[in-house]
């Protein structure tokens, strides 16, 4: 996710969320196959769904749970053709079943349910216009799923696979996840139906509804695979945002040659314009409130780093964002996007050091703001990946993302800082530990005072002193390079 003129995300802000809100349902079960049927029109703000869940017992358990927002509400519960019972509190829906499932047990369950969404954090339910016409979209990030559909959204457990049906007004388009299969016309409505085979998380899957223009770019990996890239775009804005939307094609070819191929290469990539001031990468298609280049690149590069394999938990939101912002910046490296590497590299630094403190590590994850810091989550986040970059070379940094990303224990699924560091010290064969508890979970940066001079024997001596900006780091243990010239 990224905003239009800073990193810092700050439209439709909400500063403090309850702990109820953070991940506490469904400890029993392993969410499988999602079926999501929504009832929608962008002129009110207001849906009606179908959630199948299919899933896998952990434990044997008579109860299932859901986070479920305040603002929709349950009309009934079906498994095996029978109504269940059903309480909610504190955004939980605790479903009683009418026995108990014993651990490995597979089975599913629909939950009806409609209501007027509340539209906590990034506007997670959102109704608008765009020039007089009815525009709605969905932006669930951080604990924003909850409030448009009863769900799973944990960050240690993704659903295997999803198959979206919108049902909407036929005047209009409705973009979503994964593979566009059908558009059935039934009276005045159109259902459209959208279907994902690869796991996703619940922050990730998302729906908008206007009446988009498209038009497809294409591109072409080394191994010969096509990948389509499939944009929604508001009528009034399209010839002038399918110029913007052309640099697409080299940037997935690019990252594709850099980590390894686009994840989601045997469906889709694409983009759906949308009212908010920035963009987010929702899995296989990101919403864009604006269409920069380096927006552009930084939601492609989160299909990697976020989507594929996600944090697993907001505390380690860098490897999101700071992964998305250090590509932005790969792409100027490698001569993409017209702007200067040096430069970005420079005002990415001035921006981290403008302040003494904060970690890349988030401790207040009830915050919005401390989730999202544009100077901490963003900047830093990338810096230090080019900082570790320098520490232990070109070739174990870029095997080691790669590696990370083909480790088929976090493959479509979750990672920690930890899992990161692992694989960047087998590629380096050295321990970094004290590299990552410097700048990840210190706060801080050094600056350096280097003195020298030359004696009458012509020997030569230096010296170099450290000083930190913040006292969570006594010392910071980097190599520094410094270049001797003359006779």
């Amino acid at each position: 996710m990224k905003s239009l003129k800073t990193f810092i995300l700050t439209f439709f802000l909400i500063l403090s969320i309850s702990l109820s809100a953070q991940n506490v349902a469904g400890v029993n079960y392993d969410q499988k196959y999602l079926r999501l049927e929504f009832e929608v029109d962008p002129a009110v703000k207001y849906i009606k769904g179908i959630i199948t869940f299919y899933f896998e017992i952990k434990n044997n358990t008579s109860t299932l749970s859901f986070d479920m927002g305040t603002g929709i509400g349950v009309d009934s519960i079906l498994y095996k053709g029978n109504k269940l019972q059903s309480t909610k509190s504190n955004n939980i829906l605790i479903v009683q079943l009418p026995g108990q499932l014993v651990t490995g047990t597979i089975d599913s369950l629909s939950i009806y349910y409609q209501g007027a969404p509340e539209s906590d954090g990034f506007g997670s339910f959102t109704v608008s216009t765009h020039n007089n016409v009815p525009v709605m979209w969905t932006l669930s990030e951080p604990y924003g799923a909850k409030d448009w559909w009863p769900c799973k959204q944990s960050l240690d457990d993704k659903a295997d696979s999803i198959d979206v049906y919108i049902t909407h007004p036929k005047e209009y388009k409705a973009a979503s996840n994964g593979l566009l299969i059908s558009e059935t016309l039934t009276g005045d409505n159109i259902t459209t139906h959208w279907k994902h085979r690869h796991a996703i998380a619940a922050y990730l899957i998302a729906i908008a509804v206007t009446n988009y223009e498209s038009y497809s770019h294409y591109a072409q990996l080394e191994n010969g695979d096509s990948v389509e890239i499939l944009n929604y775009i508001y009528p009034e804005n399209v010839d002038y945002i399918k110029t913007q939307t052309a640099v697409t094609p080299e940037i997935i070819e690019f990252f594709s040659k850099k980590f390894i191929d686009y994840p989601f290469k045997n469906e889709k990539y694409g983009h759906a314009q949308f009212g908010w001031g920035g963009g987010m990468e929702h899995q296989t298609m990101s919403f864009m409130g604006s269409f920069s280049y380096s927006i552009i690149a930084h939601e492609l590069a989160h299909q990697w780093f976020g989507d594929y394999i996600t944090c697993a938990g907001w505390h380690d939101i860098w490897l999101n964002e700071g992964f998305a912002t250090y590509c932005e910046g790969l792409c100027y490296e490698n001569g993409l996007g017209g702007q200067n590497w040096k430069t970005w590299l420079a005002d990415k630094i001035d921006y981290v050091t403008s302040e003494s403190g904060g970690s890349v590590y988030v401790t207040d994850i009830s915050n919005e703001n401390t989730i999202f810091d544009g100077r901490l989550s963003y900047a830093k986040g990338a810096m230090v990946l080019h900082l570790i970059r320098g520490q232990i070379g070109d070739e174990a940094f870029f095997s080691g993302i790669r590696n990370y990303l083909n480790d088929p224990k976090l493959q479509n699924g979750y990672a920690s800082t930890k899992d990161l560091r692992l694989h960047f010290e087998q590629t380096r064969g050295k321990d970094l530990s004290e590299l990552f508890n410097d700048w990840v979970y210190g706060q801080g940066y050094p600056t350096y005072t280097l003195s020298w001079g030359q004696n009458s024997d012509n020997s030569f001596y230096m010296e170099v002193k450290q000083k930190q900006s913040h006292s969570s780091v006594d010392f910071f243990e980097l190599n520094i390079p410094v270049l001797l010239s003359g006779g």
